[in-house]
């Protein structure tokens, strides 16, 4: 319990914010009370502490603060997620309390590619994918940057998409120098070795937290419905490690519950399909989802009783997130593992899980990100860059520097980038990789085909089919229903909903490796 002079101390400090983030609460709680000063002060910081703990708001709050006593202009706050879902929870969750401070939140991904340059928000949520487009294409939008936060930073750090996220944070200071940085995480086991890579010299808020838990160990959603009807549990949650499985068990699912209780959710699902399955767990009485780990991070999905782990989760940090999406009304999590022979695996994790031995993780970085970040920049800058300012970019970053010089010789024997003089150029071919908006991301293309549901015509899912199917028109399962194919047209499906049995389509299956790994050198390939 945070002291109540402490309290008082704090609201004072948040005198045009307190009321519309904390007022409801009447106090603060640990995360936010050790995090609001350090954030008010301008410093740099990383926040560790348990899923629904705070975090958001402990950064969230005082940065408007900052943003109204100094009244700074135009955009303030960048606001950085792992995934486009998460970003729309987020302006969900902000978009009216900011607005109440008559100040704006946006959101730049994807699925939300347009703001207003000319009348900007003062806080944008957006992917790392989106800020390298936001450098590229309108870098004077970023010249009065406060902060950056980067939220769930465990999610990225280790790929791809974290080496992309450390690499802008460069360049941006190149634009802006003297803003600060937050990471906020919940699981992560060296909280030093990660914030030196996003925020070197920032001050490390730790509050430990455990809740507790409570394990069945099931062999089949019977026995979890079961469970349910002695409990009183209505909600759950169910995680699996592939799409297919998802598909499959979702299937089952309703012939367990009632059809209309059972949702799915995972990342080939159109996002029309992903917001319904959410609002179902918010609004419903009696839900169960299906999901992959697209719910494991924040998206607000309401009070869940249970989590069912249908497959072991890949390491300590993923189950402790998975199982904290449960309880959040009792303080008690439910969790049920769904096990064959891997009985043994669960129990492990559920042993590391209660004593917080978070797996060590050996980094690595990403060269791919290199040749991504240098068509960017090059892209950016059509007039050309010298070696040198190429070269600084990635000072610190390659565990030899030589290794850029490597690397952009290369793209320049293979004429991806053309040198005149002192200066380098992308080629025509990276140009229109950037008019693409191609040169932004460094995930890997998937080319699917297109689900679309002919008697609605919404769009279901990407999936892989192959042609035999498509040929012989057999039914499929995506979104936890059965489909008839009515036709098929370039990568187009037209479908119709049955009632039938069939298997689950299938679906591209993701890559630890970069988009631009193939333009490496052979041996930065092997290695």
């Amino acid at each position: 319990m945070i002291p109540r002079n402490e309290t008082l101390r704090m609201k004072r400090s948040l005198r045009r914010t307190w009321h519309t983030f904390f007022a409801r609460f009447g106090r603060l709680l640990p995360i936010q009370a050790a995090a609001i000063p350090v954030v008010l002060a301008g410093k740099n910081a990383f926040l560790v502490s348990p899923t629904a703990s705070g975090k958001t708001e402990a950064v969230i709050a005082p940065l408007c603060e900052r943003i109204l006593t100094e009244d700074i202009r135009g955009l303030s706050v960048l606001y950085v997620t792992p995934t486009r879902a998460l970003a729309n929870d987020l302006y969900d969750r902000l978009n009216e309390q900011v607005r109440h401070l008559h100040l704006q939140i946006d959101i730049k991904t994807g699925d939300s590619p347009l703001l207003n340059w000319r009348n900007l928000p003062e806080i944008v949520i957006t992917t790392p994918e989106s800020f390298d487009s936001i450098l590229c294409r309108h870098p004077g939008a970023l010249s009065n940057i406060e902060a950056v936060v980067l939220d769930e930073i465990h999610f990225l750090d280790g790929t791809y998409r974290g080496d992309q996220l450390r690499l802008l944070l460069k360049r941006l200071r190149n634009i802006k120098h003297d803003f600060s940085v937050y990471a906020l995480s919940a699981t992560v086991s060296n909280p030093e070795e990660v914030a030196a890579r996003y925020a070197p010299g920032c001050e490390i808020i730790q509050v430990e937290g455990k809740r507790v838990f409570r394990e069945s160990y099931v062999q089949t959603l019977e026995e979890v419905k079961e469970y349910a009807e002695r409990e009183g549990l209505n909600k759950f949650l169910v995680f699996c490690n592939s799409r297919r499985r998802t598909e499959a068990l979702a299937i089952e699912a309703k012939g367990i519950w009632r059809p209309g209780e059972v949702v799915v959710h995972h990342g080939s699902l159109h996002k029309k399909e992903r917001i319904e399955a959410e609002e179902t767990m918010r609004s419903a009485r009696r839900a169960v989802c299906v999901s992959t780990m697209t719910l494991e991070i924040g998206i607000d999905i309401g009070d869940v009783d249970g989590v069912v782990l249908a497959d072991p989760p890949h390491d300590t940090s993923s189950f402790i997130q998975r199982i904290g999406r449960a309880g959040r009304r009792t303080g008690e999590i439910r969790m049920f593992a769904l096990h064959d022979d891997n009985r043994e695996i669960f129990e492990d994790l559920v042993e590391a899980a209660r004593h917080n031995l978070l797996d060590e993780k050996v980094y690595r970085e990403d060269l791919s990100v290199v040749v991504q970040q240098i068509f960017s920049i090059l892209y950016a800058n059509p007039s050309g860059v010298s070696p040198d300012t190429l070269m600084a970019i990635f000072e610190g970053f390659c565990p030899h520097q030589s290794q850029a010089g490597r690397i952009i010789d290369h793209l320049r024997e293979n004429d991806h980038i053309i040198q005149k003089v002192d200066r380098l150029y992308a080629s025509e071919a990276v140009m229109n990789l950037g008019e693409r908006g191609k040169v932004h991301s460094n995930i890997a293309d998937s080319i699917g085909v297109l689900v679309i549901d002919s008697t609605r015509n919404r769009e279901i899912g990407e999936i892989v089919l192959p042609a035999k199917i498509v040929r012989e028109m057999r039914p499929f399962v995506l979104a936890g229903r059965v489909w008839s194919i009515e036709k098929a047209i370039r990568q187009r499906l037209y479908v119709r909903q049955i009632h039938a049995s069939a298997a689950p389509a299938d679906f591209h299956q993701s890559t630890s490796l970069g988009a631009y790994f193939d333009y490496l050198p052979e041996d930065m390939q092997r290695r």
